[in-house]
């Protein structure tokens, strides 16, 4: 275990520690971030019971951005794994269906290609009410056509690779040829597409709450921070930035530890 830590790149290290904290605080922060027990501090800047200050409803902004950054994570997180799977169960009927199932893949993933994902949120907010799995959904389809792309590369290259081809001259199945030929081999390309969906996630996620799609407004998300300071940006300007910061930050670290260090 400490030989494969050893192995990853401060990039990475630093990335999961950032993720396994602002996941902490869905479970913990110094202050009920919901709560406006601080009215008569509103807008007040740094001090030492709070670090980064009050917002303008009296909530201390620490927790805030805390829980905030933790929801944005867990949502990042959700949508990067829906997109996955959903690229996944299609790239398998793209490879297993008929020709005219084929066809029909290629071209809904080629017109979903230039979709936007705020066109898509829009869409199923006819249909279902503003909430968080909503936008996650969206986010999720919204990143299909890039996923079921990527994966296709991948898979078409490893399945003319000449190992594979010896493994099926060797007589193996369909079921040992992907998880014990296949899957090892393009694991760590699975990997890095995923980061990227989690980064691509969290942003478009982040941008539709921003919007005020979320549909709870008080929701302690790092889009719905942004939204809900901008009013102060000009009186106190730290209570935009700091979940600018954070959420820019997660963004630029999860990019970084996608980069393959030199051995």
């Amino acid at each position: 275990m400490l030989e494969r830590l050893m192995k990853r790149s401060l990039f990475e290290l630093v990335t999961f520690a950032w993720i396994a904290l602002a996941l902490l605080g869905l479970i913990w922060t110094p202050y009920d971030p919901q709560a406006q027990s601080f009215r008569e501090l509103s807008l007040m800047g740094f001090s030492k019971l709070h670090w980064l200050g009050v917002d303008g409803l009296g909530r201390d902004m620490l927790s805030r951005v805390w829980r905030g950054s933790g929801n944005t994570v867990l949502l990042g997180l959700a949508a990067s794994m829906g997109t996955l799977c959903f690229s996944a169960v299609l790239l398998f009927l793209e490879q297993k269906g008929p020709i005219l199932l084929k066809k029909l893949i290629r071209g809904l993933v080629s017109v979903g290609i230039s979709l936007p994902v705020l066109f898509l949120g829009l869409i199923l907010l006819v249909f279902l009410e503003r909430s968080p799995s909503t936008l996650v959904l969206a986010a999720a389809l919204g990143g299909v056509p890039f996923g079921f792309r990527q994966l296709r590369i991948v898979w078409v290259e490893q399945k003319g690779a000449l190992y594979v081809m010896a493994s099926k001259a060797l007589g193996s199945d369909g079921r040992h040829m992907v998880f014990f030929t296949i899957w090892p081999n393009i694991k760590g390309q699975v990997v890095s597409l995923g980061k990227i969906l989690f980064a691509v996630g969290i942003l478009e996620l982040s941008g539709l709450t921003f919007l005020g799609l979320m549909g709870d407004p008080d929701f302690a998300e790092l889009g719905t921070i942004l939204r809900q300071n901008q009013a102060y940006l000009f009186l106190q300007p730290s209570l935009v930035v700091w979940p600018g910061i954070l959420l820019s930050g997660l963004l630029l670290m999860v990019h970084l530890s996608n980069i393959k260090t030199k051995s």
